[in-house]
């Protein structure tokens, strides 16, 4: 074994070595993991689209369905319509939402509804309500305006528009919240809610105020995209290390081979 290879074969090289393949096979794993998500994306995107196409179903058809056992899960983005009357003195603004690139909040409001509960209603009256997504206020309108703006119609409305589900966790300030939460909202509101919230389709108010909001985005997203990156910086490792030690290989071979001058005798 020559020189530069048998230098290769020093511990701080062994654990460059280690050090590179290690890395390789995480950057290869991102790039799978990145294309599995994608697959993940495209399944839920048609998901979605399918749940769109179908008709429109009365909300206690669907909500009677989950008390019979099942999945809110399977029931995302279900389109449905819906009766009733707004709670104008039950509302928390979504905060940090933007639409079309200007920064703003959601509005969520309480719509009173019979049967939102299926078998919890009561001599007394609906038991409960459904939680409305009702649309996107801008911040600055937000901030200078009377929520009076944005207030939605008054008396019954008919609402059409997507189930969504809830999301555990609530964290905010005041009326603004993070997200949708159950239970958040029914210890604030002092009420019992429907098992999955609404994202209203149309336009809830006597204003331009709140303005609908898209359902989701059907995007593939940045996977793929991701999934190269990581794959390309895979190539470049399996490609270029090997080089790199190819060449200091062989410029440690060429300096053990370059001959040493012989000095010239001393004259005596």
């Amino acid at each position: 074994m020559d020189p530069g290879s048998r230098r290769l074969l020093r511990p701080a090289w062994i654990v460059s070595h280690l050090l590179v393949a290690g890395l390789l096979v995480a950057t290869v794993n991102m790039g799978f993991w990145q294309l599995r998500r994608l697959d993940g994306r495209q399944a839920y995107n048609t998901s979605v689209a399918v749940r769109a196409d179908e008709p429109v179903l009365p909300l206690v058809e669907v909500l009677t369905s989950i008390a019979a056992g099942t999945d809110p899960d399977d029931l995302r983005f279900v389109r449905v319509i819906v009766t009733g009357v707004w709670d104008t003195d039950r509302e928390v603004l979504l905060a940090n939402r933007s639409q079309d690139g200007v920064p703003g909040v959601h509005a969520v409001s309480l719509l009173l509804v019979d049967g939102a509960n299926p078998g919890a209603a009561s001599d007394a009256g609906p038991a409960g309500g459904l939680v409305v997504d009702r649309g996107f206020v801008p911040r600055p309108i937000q901030l200078a305006s009377d929520p009076g703006v944005w207030a939605p119609d008054v008396g019954e409305v008919v609402l059409t528009g997507s189930l969504d589900l809830f999301r555990a966790g609530e964290r905010g300030h005041g009326g603004e919240v993070d997200r949708i939460d159950r239970e958040a909202l029914e210890a604030r509101w002092d009420t019992t809610l429907a098992p999955l919230w609404l994202q209203a389709a149309e336009s809830t108010g006597a204003g331009p105020w709140p303005s609908p909001v898209p359902v989701v985005d059907l995007g593939d997203g940045p996977h793929r995209s991701y999934a190269v990156q990581w794959f390309v910086f895979s190539i470049i490792g399996i490609l270029g290390y090997p080089l790199v030690l190819v060449r200091l290989t062989s410029n440690s071979g060429s300096r053990s081979n370059r001959s040493i001058p012989e000095w010239d005798a001393p004259v005596a």
